[in-house]
C-alpha cells in the first residue's frame, strides 16, 4: 500500500526542526537504517519511526523531501571562519 506524500510529511513532520536527527536520516542508506541510526542515538522510539518516514519521503518523494531538507552543499562547513588577524594571536 502506497501513503500519499501528505500522509508521509505529516509522519515525519515531529523531527524536521532537529537538525542531527535529519542529519542521520540523511545518512542512512534506506528506511530500515534510518530506524535503526536514530533509535541508536535517541533511544526514542517515536522519533525512530519518525526519522523512518522521512528516510520513505526521500525515496519515494524525493523532489517533496528536496523542499523539506534542502542540501547542505559540500563546500559549507560547520566550523567558523577565522580572520588573518585571529590566526596570528
Amino acid at each position: 500500500m502506497s501513503r500519499s506524500v501528505h500522509e508521509v510529511k505529516a509522519r515525519c513532520s515531529s523531527i524536521l526542526g532537529d537538525e542531527k536527527i535529519v542529519f542521520l536520516v540523511g545518512a542512512s542508506s534506506s528506511p530500515s537504517a534510518a530506524f535503526d541510526m536514530v533509535f541508536a542515538t535517541t533511544n526514542d522510539s517515536d522519533k525512530a519511526k519518525a526519522g523512518r518516514w522521512l528516510a520513505v519521503l526521500r525515496r519515494d518523494y524525493p523532489g517533496e523531501y528536496g523542499k523539506l531538507v534542502p542540501p547542505k552543499p559540500s563546500h559549507v562547513s560547520d566550523d567558523t571562519a577565522q580572520t588573518e588577524k585571529e590566526m596570528r594571536s
